[in-house]
């Protein structure tokens, strides 16, 4: 009998997606704007034929930041996105199984964008700006990893220790309140919020499609002759 083991580190698909968005930085930065330009969602271009924008927007990153010395290289959006990622991406990938996790990571990404241009335009009566970023899908990742282990305590903002569902109740809230207020120029928080809601959806869906499975499988009746 052999006991089980986890894969190495860089095996897994949460190493594999970091890597992936190291990459497609570097892309953007020798390339600048190519890549944004083609593959970043632009909502009325995503919505009126240019479908795969819901997809690949998630892997792309700001390049450059403007400063009062001027344009600079800045790394820091990739870096947080990626390190929140790194988190709870690897405990999580474990707990959910490879395929989940890659179904639960892409569709939280895009329905980020999708609750997005839904609340900018019920809100604003516009479909909203260009998105680019992993963080619906890091938030959806975040959301599913509360939903599984609500008690673990985890540290908010690398200082704060909490349960892993106050936290999430924290952040949807703040979301959901600087998004209103418009307190966050240049960020997207309805996407943050669409984020956590479709990492929500997506593993109660789960629950409820398992329960029923044993439900169907203890009604079986087993006769031995």
């Amino acid at each position: 009998m052999k006991l089980a083991t986890r894969k190495p580190f860089t095996k897994s698909v949460t190493f594999a997606i970091i890597l992936a968005n190291v990459i497609v930085w570097l892309l953007q930065l020798f390339t600048y704007p190519v890549v944004d330009d083609a593959f970043a969602l632009t909502p009325s271009e995503a919505l009126s034929g240019h479908f795969y924008q819901f997809f690949t927007y998630m892997f792309l990153h700001a390049t450059y930041v403007e400063t009062a010395a001027g344009v600079t290289i800045y790394p820091g959006h990739l870096v947080i996105n990626m390190f929140v990622f790194a988190i709870f991406g690897f405990q999580l990938e474990q707990s959910l199984g490879t395929k989940k996790f890659i179904v639960l990571y892409i569709l939280s990404g895009m329905g980020s964008a999708m609750f997005y241009i839904a609340a900018m335009s019920l809100l604003h009566g516009a479909i909203g700006a260009g998105l680019i970023g992993a963080s619906g899908a890091v938030f959806g990742v975040l959301a599913a990893y509360a939903f599984l282990y609500p008690t673990s305590w985890v540290y908010m903002l690398g200082f704060f220790p909490m349960p892993a569902a106050v936290m999430l109740v924290f952040l949807l809230v703040e979301e959901t309140f600087f998004g209103l207020m418009g307190l966050e120029p240049g960020v997207a928080n309805f996407g943050h919020v669409g984020g956590v809601l479709s990492g929500l959806i997506i593993m109660a869906i789960w629950k409820i499609s398992s329960r029923e499975k044993k439900t169907n499988f203890e009604n079986f009746e087993f006769v031995w002759e």
